[in-house]
């Protein structure tokens, strides 16, 4: 198939459309053609004079009017306003010849970019709140963004590197997105079809993140939306099953979908080759196929052990992730990272394999005991954290109602939701922990020590995470490099919520030596992932041994260091 003659880029105000533009046109040699400029050049205006003389309704008249005409111009690569793509006419132009990309970065740092480019005043839809308003229209442009045919997660992307994203998924999907008789009509369409709640987008494999109640009684069209036809084989523990188990078999049965299913023991301690070794036992008396599908039902520990399974039988099963705890539905399950423990250390053997899908049923959580839904809202806010201040921000009014389960359904999964994509916006730029993928790790360098110190019984993953946090904002504090007052902020979210900010009763010999045995070590040194302020983090391998071991022994006694 040819590939198309325009890349076409859409995004919020800020995210960098004009800069990977001119990256892309100086490759291509195709002239770029920046929307906002052609119509100040037909106007004799800007758009931010248009808005302020005539409204925006009436700018958009004339917006929608630009676009369609330049979408005609091939070859092109062509930037478009923020709000370009909200029109129905605007989009289907210019998906008639167009490879459609979607800029996406946190409004943190889209803000952080206005205010540091020059006439960033001229945007008089964004007001004095940049922040603010950019996730208000975040909030409103996403459903639309969310039909572009590829995703370009631009966080920490230089334009150059963008571009080259860009280029790669051009050159291997925009054949078949030309082809697509039904992708004009659906970007055509006045209301836009609802998508998944997030996609991760490696360039090499995409897939849906589904969030939301309900979901399991949607499982057979996501899995057919998936592509899969073939048997699923369930891969389950004692206790999930018992609770959601026969709500599957029936909706699985319903849909006249063939399958068989093995449930380990509920707890960390099935997360071992031991128990690999029986499901890989399994798989072969069911006669599995690469046609068949692993379906992953549960919590983190039965993400990881199935997806383990799944990445190494016949050299790579189909694997979708159904999570039924918020952990799992937070970080596990998103971003293909499958492994089992060792008696050294925790996820020791493993692997990268993404799913092909993650479907999260929101109506699940309702049946977790308290502390198993609270212990999850530490990646939650972890994500608020190193990413996503708006979040953190509503975590904090509305940890009540979050952490005491009294929370409105679409609360919820609003929650929930920005927490996946935020992390699907780093698993996309990074999906092999190569470089920015490290941020994800806050709290994990001691955390995963608290952990394995307290026998994976004591302290459940979430909980270690959360005591990782204050510890790594301790260290950061004492380094000069964390404001006391957001280090203070740390242990009140957390409290706020009821995870814990210490680890009284644990070795802290034993934390030390479990660190030494981290997958974060490299070339014998210690790295920490460190927050300089909410939403901006720096990865160091320079911490004091002295100040690790002083921080972590006043964790263990219980006091501020």
């Amino acid at each position: 198939m040819s590939a198309m003659r325009q890349i076409v880029l859409v995004g919020l105000s800020g995210v960098g459309k004009s800069s990977v533009g001119a990256a892309l046109s100086e490759r291509l040699g195709w002239p770029l053609l920046d929307t906002d400029d052609l119509i100040t050049e037909r106007e004799g205006r800007t758009p931010a004079q248009l808005i302020v003389s005539g409204g925006e309704a009436a700018f958009r008249r004339i917006e929608e009017r630009v676009v369609v005409e330049t979408a005609r111009r091939a070859p092109a690569v062509i930037a478009t306003g923020g709000g370009a793509f909200l029109s129905a006419r605007a989009r289907r132009a210019l998906g008639e010849q167009g490879f459609l990309c979607h800029l996406d970065a946190t409004p943190q740092v889209i803000a952080e970019r206005l205010r540091e480019a020059p006439g960033a005043s001229d945007r008089p839809l964004l007001g004095a709140d940049i922040e603010r308003r950019l996730l208000e229209l975040e909030e409103e442009r996403r459903p639309y963004y969310q039909h572009a045919d590829a995703w370009i997660p631009v966080q920490a992307s230089t334009p150059d590197e963008a571009a080259s994203r860009i280029l790669v998924l051009w050159s291997e999907r925009s054949g078949a997105a030309l082809a697509d008789e039904r992708r004009r009509d659906r970007l055509g369409a006045q209301a836009p079809a609802r998508a998944p709640t997030a996609v991760v987008d490696t360039v090499s494999e995409r897939y849906p993140v589904w969030v939301g109640p309900g979901e399991l009684e949607r499982l057979p069209d996501r899995l057919r939306m998936l592509g899969l036809g073939g048997r699923v084989l369930v891969i389950s523990d004692s206790e999930v099953i018992a609770l959601h188990g026969r709500q599957v078999a029936q909706v699985l049965d319903d849909a006249g979908i063939a399958g068989a299913s093995y449930i380990v023991p509920a707890g960390e301690r099935s997360k071992q080759l031991p128990v690999a070794a029986e499901l890989y036992a399994w798989l072969a008396e069911q006669r599995a196929e690469r046609t068949d599908a692993v379906l992953a039902l549960g919590g983190g520990m039965t993400g990881d052990l199935a997806g383990y399974v799944a990445s190494t039988y016949l050299r790579g099963l189909p694997l979708v992730q159904l999570p039924t705890s918020l952990l799992a539905m937070t970080d596990a399950s998103v971003g293909g990272k499958v492994a089992v423990d060792l008696p050294q250390g925790k996820n020791l053997v493993g692997a990268f394999h993404q799913p092909r899908g993650v479907i999260a049923d929101t109506a699940t959580l309702a049946t977790l005991p308290r502390r198993a839904l609270v212990e999850g809202f530490a990646e939650v806010i972890k994500h608020g954290l190193i990413l996503d201040t708006a979040l953190l921000a509503e975590l904090e009014r509305s940890a009540a109602d979050l952490a005491g389960g009294t929370a409105d359904a679409s609360l919820l999964a609003s929650i929930i939701g920005r927490s996946v994509r935020a992390k699907a916006l780093i698993v996309s730029s990074d999906p092999h922990e190569s470089g920015l993928r490290a941020v994800l790790n806050y709290g994990h360098t001691i955390g995963h020590g608290v952990e394995a110190a307290g026998g994976y019984e004591q302290f459940l993953h979430g909980e270690a995470v959360a005591v990782g946090m204050v510890g790594a904002a301790r260290i950061a504090e004492r380094m000069g490099l964390l404001d006391p007052g957001d280090s203070r902020r740390h242990e009140q979210i957390l409290r706020a919520f009821g995870l814990p900010v210490a680890c009284p009763g644990i070795d802290p010999e034993a934390v030390l030596g479990a660190m030494r045995y981290d997958k974060k070590i490299v070339s014998g040194a210690q790295r920490f992932v460190l927050l300089e302020s909410p939403g901006r983090t720096v990865v160091r391998d320079d911490v004091p041994a002295r100040l690790v071991d002083d921080v972590v022994r006043g964790l263990a006694s219980g006091t501020a260091t």
